[in-house]
């Protein structure tokens, strides 16, 4: 075999496919709450981020685990816990 032919399938072994998890999701809605709580969108930017975050929001909901609805069971609203660190990638940039 020549060189080029083996360099070409050693960059196809080494590539694999990028995934994404539903928790990987998760991190992305706890990076735009607290973001938008430190006020780090400029007011033309907020509809965007709104409607992004919305669907996001929507897809953890259909895709995610089944948990009981927390306004069944007498709670106001179901907040996102940023307690927890964050995962993935980009964790180290979010700062809780």
């Amino acid at each position: 075999m020549n060189d080029a032919m083996q360099q070409g399938q050693q960059g196809q072994q080494q590539e694999q496919e990028a995934v994404i998890t539903l928790g990987d999701i998760s991190t992305i809605l706890q990076i735009i709450d607290v973001v938008s709580t430190r006020g780090g969108f400029q007011g033309q930017e907020l509809a965007g981020v709104g409607t992004l975050r919305n669907k996001l929001e929507a897809f953890l909901r259909q895709k995610g685990p089944q948990q009981p609805d927390a306004r069944a069971i007498g709670e106001q609203d179901a907040a996102i816990d940023v307690s927890e660190p964050a995962q993935g990638e980009l964790a180290d940039k979010v700062v809780g």
